[in-house]
């Protein structure tokens, strides 16, 4: 199968100007058969209450979008968006062809000031077998590598919009490298990171408040791993590979720090992201009811 990540510029704003600007990106493409999108594609990965105003009700927007793209350029695609659903907002991930959606998946660990957290499916049955989606921050936990150690799987999508310091990318690369090849060598399958590029933008919370006096933004390192030949992207926003794609069964395991896939900062862990955790609940739920009421 040709793959092709689109490593998308997040300053681009609005629906219909990014969904211009995404499909501009595709018609570059050299025979697609699978378009990846990173996390939130459709609307850019912002970290407050502003990506509200851009939520897509149960995801007939993206779905039409997708079905239409898959037809037009003869594809499969891929795409982020956010889903408003029974009074709740989900960061979301679907998978189409030109005839249907095979199936959705919602982030487990979003960002709690602005997304509903729980313990959701992420695998979506298509044609080329069980895809794994584990979408940025859940691709590093326990949780996503449970949910997917027992099925026969035959591609890993780890759709991103993930800020990093971008004075220290050969260590945010060399991470990637780690936990990447660690689902590589278990499960046997190809894995692709695709991650955005550009400004992180206000993110609520403290570890936002940290992200940004650091001067965290977007950095891309999209990466196809376990390509067996790198195929030419005709644009500088696409990374390409062909992949053949068989399922298999986790053959090894993989070894996790608590419920984490990298070993860490523990103090920054247990005494900044859990309590911006619990206040992002608390915060998420009583200005939902405040944002929906209107």
């Amino acid at each position: 199968m040709r793959i092709f990540a689109l490593q998308l510029n997040n300053d681009i704003r609005g629906l219909d100007e990014r969904e211009e600007y995404i499909e501009s990106l595709i018609s570059r493409l050299d025979v697609p058969e699978l378009v990846v999108l990173p996390e939130l594609s459709q609307l850019s990965y912002i970290g407050n209450t502003d990506i509200w105003q851009y939520a897509d009700q149960d995801g007939q927007r993206t779905a039409s979008w997708a079905i239409r793209m898959a037809e037009k350029y003869h594809t499969i695609i891929s795409a982020g968006y956010l889903e408003a659903k029974d009074g709740d907002y989900y960061n979301a991930y679907m998978i189409a062809d030109s005839k249907r959606i095979f199936g959705k998946v919602y982030k487990s660990e979003g960002e709690s000031f602005i997304f509903k957290r729980g313990d959701f499916p992420c695998i979506i049955e298509t044609p080329f077998g069980n895809v794994a989606v584990g979408i940025c921050y859940d691709s590093r936990r326990k949780h996503f590598y449970d949910a997917i150690s027992a099925r026969a799987i035959s591609l890993i999508l780890f759709p991103h919009g993930e800020p990093s310091d971008p004075k220290h990318q050969d260590q945010e690369r060399a991470t990637l490298d780690f936990f990447c090849g660690a689902y590589i060598k278990a499960f046997g399958v190809p894995v692709v990171y695709c991650n955005s590029i550009g400004a992180m933008g206000q993110m609520l919370g403290k570890t936002g408040a940290m992200m940004s006096k650091a001067g965290f933004a977007l950095c891309g390192n999209t990466k196809i791993y376990g390509s067996e030949k790198a195929l030419d992207s005709k644009t500088k926003e696409a990374v390409g590979g062909e992949i053949k794609l068989v399922e298999r069964k986790r053959s090894a395991d993989i070894r996790f720090y608590g419920h984490d896939i990298v070993k860490g900062n523990l103090l920054f862990r247990n005494f900044v992201i859990k309590p911006d955790i619990r206040n992002g609940v608390l915060f998420y739920e009583q200005n939902k009811k405040k944002r929906m009421s209107h």
